[in-house]
């Protein structure tokens, strides 16, 4: 009994890793392409509409990326 519950549980550990592992590339991928695009002289307002349409991100959760 021991050891299914164990397994269980490192099987939700390694899902939980996946998953945060995903997130922090998402987030490297806004921000690196917020980076590229203010370097190119693309406006700000531009910026937040493109990585809302890109990322499926909120108005809100957008603006922390500037």
């Amino acid at each position: 009994m021991g050891g299914k519950v164990l397994e269980y549980e490192a099987k939700t550990i390694r899902r939980e890793g996946i998953k945060q592992g995903i997130e922090q590339g998402i987030e490297q991928g806004i921000e690196g392409t917020v980076s590229i695009l203010k370097n190119l002289g693309v406006p700000p307002q531009t910026i937040l509409v493109k990585i809302q349409e890109q990322y499926h991100l909120s108005p809100e959760a957008s603006e922390k990326y500037l």
